[in-house]
């Protein structure tokens, strides 16, 4: 489980489409430049100047499901810090947008389900690994959301991983 939510975390925080990428001879991105500088605070544990920035870049491509889905990877870090309720609203309101933005857009559905399934609404996130099976069923988290799908749906959780 808690591997699981490692590879969500380290797989969505630095998801920049190709479209964003900076091509050799063009100059910076202001938009990319602006995630970048998220990316950087983010890594510092500055998770109010990673919001500033990528609110920064929001305002130049409102409608990016990747800059969402950063909003609300800061405001899950930043809520396991302070343990505020209004954070881990935000949290949920920006990974919903990020769906809104772009339905397929898995990061996002892992995410928020990830969110909903360690705050115990466990068919909330049942709903959002469906999406993300329906959607790429080779997902490298299958089999593990397929196990909390089916906790969800029973009530019994899954069983842990054995290592010798």
């Amino acid at each position: 489980m808690q591997l699981l939510l490692a590879v969500i975390l380290a797989g969505s925080l630095f998801l920049v489409p190709a479209c964003e990428q900076k091509e050799a001879g063009k100059p910076a991105d202001p938009t990319r430049s602006l995630i970048e500088k998220g990316q950087a605070a983010f890594k510092q544990g500055k998770y109010d100047q990673a919001l500033q920035a990528y609110a920064k870049a929001l305002q130049k491509e409102p409608r990016s499901a990747v800059i969402f889905n950063l909003m609300g990877m800061a405001y899950r870090f930043w809520y396991n810090q302070l343990r505020s309720p209004d954070l881990k609203e935000k949290e949920i309101a920006a990974f919903t947008k990020a769906i809104e933005m772009d339905p397929k857009f898995t990061p996002a559905l892992v995410n928020l389900g990830s969110t909903y399934y360690f705050s115990d609404q466990k068919k909330a996130a049942a709903l959002q690994f469906k999406r993300v099976i329906e959607i790429m069923p080779r997902h490298p988290q299958a089999e593990q959301m397929k196990k909390m799908i089916a906790e969800a749906e029973t009530g019994t959780p899954p069983e842990e991983e054995k290592t010798e």
